[in-house]
């Protein structure tokens, strides 16, 4: 099983520091919506780190404004109080071009009663020149570990991911082991609130170990059931809802769609479940990209078919076409109340694990591609190089990770590169599950 579970590192401070900027260069990605205004972050971004061999979450927050009266900002702190909560260590951030009185006394406050090791990252201090000067002045703050940085030329900032990584890799190991304690198979039962997982958990268990109740968001917080299957262990957890990105949403709403996150990555194969008898509406959408974009098994499961009462082929096409990029993953029409469908759901998920595990050999994959180039080669695109397609490897499992080597990956079309990943999943059995393929120029020019 690879790990999944990764300590966090919940990056804070007030508007207009650079927070965004700060995660955007140390993931390397373009991630959070970088702007001159304040208060530009709204929602929580997350980005996996790897560092010195640690590996572990930086979470990016919306702005502290200790000033604040209005209900959205209020409902911002919340989701900022839940990130810290679950954090392992605390990131502040603070514009470093500004005396240390501009970081306000409240915010200091609150992260030391956490009593969480807490990094103070003093940054837009892109020369080196006022370094001392400036740790002498905010050293007067009582926060041990400060660092100078600058977000936009990565001055200072491998010295400070030092530090942080020596500080989580405890928590990293302990994480380890939580993992390895889990038993079997991990299946998470995720879906927005009122969909019914707390049914189908139930009947999966056979036990009335979570509240069913007709209320939303009945259930707060993971709960995990082990338990044997035909001699295969799993481990099954139900979960809060994700609801609707608000910023209106009560704390403990705020706090399940945290823990619905870290269930996902929990996960070797997630259901994903829906309501039969309700319209799809965009959050559906949403939780079902965010387990498709944290690369996990997929059955899709349409609960109360019990209460359905129109034709179960139009249902199908009607969920499919709602989520075409879930196309090669299984599709159940289930009850939780009487246990309809899910047998077979249950059938499903080993399957798609062992393809999740699957090791293909470099002799297939090189029949493979060449059968696929000589059907349908890739075509020149506008001022590239002719596109040449070398060799195919796979390079890792759960999940299932490719490496076309090409002579230019920007010679190469999207149109090309989806042909191929359809095809691994179709012709190499890897149903269920999303692929990453990854294209590797060769040359050097």
């Amino acid at each position: 099983m690879s790990k999944s579970i990764l300590p966090i590192v919940a990056i804070v401070g007030q508007p207009n520091v650079g927070k965004s900027t700060l995660l955007n260069k140390v993931s390397g990605k373009q991630m959070a919506v970088t702007s001159p205004l304040a208060g530009t972050t709204r929602d929580r971004q997350y980005s996996d780190i790897s560092w010195n061999e640690v590996t572990f979450t930086l979470v990016d927050t919306a702005g502290i404004n200790p000033l604040a009266k209005d209900e959205l900002e209020h409902n911002l702190h919340k989701q900022v109080d839940i990130a810290i909560e679950e954090a392992d260590l605390i990131l502040l951030v603070a514009d470093g071009r500004l005396n240390r009185l501009s970081v306000d006394q409240s915010i200091i406050q609150k992260l030391r009663r956490t009593k969480k090791p807490m990094v103070l990252a003093l940054n837009k201090l892109d020369s080196s020149k006022a370094w001392e000067e400036k740790l002498a002045e905010f050293a007067a703050l009582g926060i041990k570990n400060v660092f100078p940085i600058s977000s936009i030329n990565g001055r200072g900032i491998g010295d400070m991911l030092d530090f942080v990584a020596k500080q989580v890799a405890k928590t990293s190991e302990e994480e380890a082991v939580l993992e390895e304690n889990q038993n079997g198979i991990a299946v998470g039962i995720i879906g927005k609130p009122n969909v019914g997982k707390s049914s189908i958990f139930n009947a999966i268990v056979k036990e009335e170990r979570v509240v069913v109740s007709p209320v939303p968001g009945t259930t707060r917080t993971a709960i995990d059931s082990q338990l044997e299957i035909e001699g295969q262990p799993y481990t099954f957890i139900d979960t809060a809802g994700l609801k609707k990105k608000t910023y209106r949403q009560a704390q403990a709403d705020t706090y399940g769609g945290f823990q619905t996150f870290k269930t996902i990555r929990r996960s070797d194969v997630c259901f994903l479940v829906i309501d039969s008898i309700e319209e799809i509406t965009k959050q559906d959408q949403r939780v079902a990209q965010e387990i498709f974009s944290l690369e996990k098994g997929i059955i899709i499961l349409a609960n109360k078919i019990d209460l359905f009462r129109g034709d179960k082929e139009k249902l199908r096409d009607y969920v499919s076409m709602h989520f075409p990029f879930l196309w090669m993953c299984p599709m159940f029409l289930v009850s939780g109340k009487n246990g309809e469908g899910l047998e077979e759901a249950l059938a499903a998920i080993k399957p798609i694990f062992e393809s999740r595990n699957k090791q293909v050999d470099n002799q297939a994959l090189s029949e493979f591609l060449s059968k696929k180039i000589k059907h349908n080669p890739p075509k020149l695109l506008r001022d590239q190089k002719k596109p040449k397609v070398f060799s195919l490897h796979q390079v890792n499992a759960n999940p299932p990770t490719f490496e076309l080597l090409v002579n230019h990956p920007a010679a190469i079309s999207q149109q090309f590169r989806k042909y191929i990943e359809n095809s691994i999943i179709k012709d190499l059995d890897f149903w269920g599950t999303p692929i990453i393929l990854k294209l590797k120029g060769k040359d050097k020019t």
